[in-house]
């Protein structure tokens, strides 16, 4: 049974959110556009015209979550010019994604990550990339770890491509996902003021491989309808998918209580990601009823309607979900 104490709780974290989320509605309307520093028209308009605008929004509101969450084990919100360097990665990142999808010239494309010149740029998309890649060196004291967190991300994209190779193990399918997932939280932690304490690039990088790992698991569906194996939906069962996710949310709990709790507000972060990582458990929690009635596992998704596997986090049911079970979590 639930507490009162429990409750309070709640109410406190999914105000703080609540917040969060209103700040970040309110910088993407007054502030975000300066952020990214457009110094030519032409290049604004092509980005503001481009389909690119709309995900960097979506990119924008699950990575200022993480960002807020890191900042949160420091004890403090993010700062003004933190959110700068967030809008310009998260404009940059869905750019990097249609290089990948779209077969472009990777050995092109890696020249410009690691050494952005808008005289390499071929067209309007490398130079967006490449103008987002300048605005955040720019302002990195130390550029290096930041180059080469990019150069990891990008491998483990190159190595995605061979998601759709059927010899390729669970085990690799699932190293992959995490150093995906890693490696792009690790970036985003980069960007943070005084992120040399290994400690919290640590925690970083395991956030992002959970939130892949979670990505995967949401995505089961439409990956193997894609023909992209994953490690969720070649798993054989619901229970192998649950075994994964818990070990990889115990490690990081795991981590955080190791961390020194007059150092890092530790306390408030372990509350907040119990109440992220519920997400994840109403989902696995749909597959397993679909398991159990049906007796189909994630492997064979495919053997039923789309609608089946698909998690709507939307609805007023998983809200109300996700509330009450995170609630009795803290």
């Amino acid at each position: 049974m639930t507490s009162l104490r429990q409750y309070q709780k709640g109410i406190y974290y999914y105000s703080k959110a609540l917040f969060i989320y209103a700040s970040l509605k309110r910088y993407l309307n007054q502030s975000f556009k300066a952020d990214l520093e457009f110094k030519d028209q032409t290049e604004e308009t092509y980005f503001y015209h481009s389909p690119y605008y709309n995900r960097t929004k979506q990119y924008m509101h699950a990575n200022h979550f993480f960002g807020e969450l890191l900042c949160l084990l420091r004890g403090r919100r993010m700062q003004k010019d933190e959110r700068r360097n967030f809008a310009n990665l998260s404009s940059c990142a869905p750019i990097f994604d249609d290089f990948f999808e779209n077969n472009n010239d990777l050995p092109h494309i890696h020249q410009l990550l690691i050494k952005p010149n808008a005289k390499d740029a071929q067209n309007n998309k490398e130079q967006l990339a490449v103008h987002f890649l300048n605005n955040i060196l720019a302002s990195l004291p130390d550029k290096s770890p930041f180059i080469e967190a990019a150069k990891q991300l990008f491998q483990a994209q190159k190595d995605s491509k061979k998601q759709k190779d059927a010899e390729l193990s669970e085990d690799r399918l699932l190293d992959i996902s995490i150093r995906k997932g890693g490696y792009s939280g690790l970036m985003y932690s980069l960007l943070l003021n005084h992120s040399s304490h290994k400690e919290l690039l640590d925690i970083g990088y395991d956030l992002g491989s959970f939130g892949q790992l979670m990505d995967d698991v949401f995505d089961i569906y439409d990956d193997r309808a894609d023909g992209i194996r994953t490690f969720a939906n070649q798993a054989k069962t619901v229970d192998s998918l649950y075994h994964i996710i818990k070990e990889t949310e115990d490690a990081i709990v795991k981590k955080i209580k190791e961390m020194n709790s007059s150092q890092y507000e530790t306390s408030h972060f372990l509350n907040v990601f119990k109440i992220f990582s519920t997400t994840i458990q109403l989902a696995l929690e749909q597959y397993s009823e679909i398991e159990k009635e049906q007796g189909i596992g994630p492997s064979d998704c495919l053997l039923l309607n789309r609608d089946k596997w698909i998690v709507d986090m939307e609805s007023k049911q998983n809200i109300w979900k996700l509330i009450t079970k995170s609630v009795k979590k803290l």
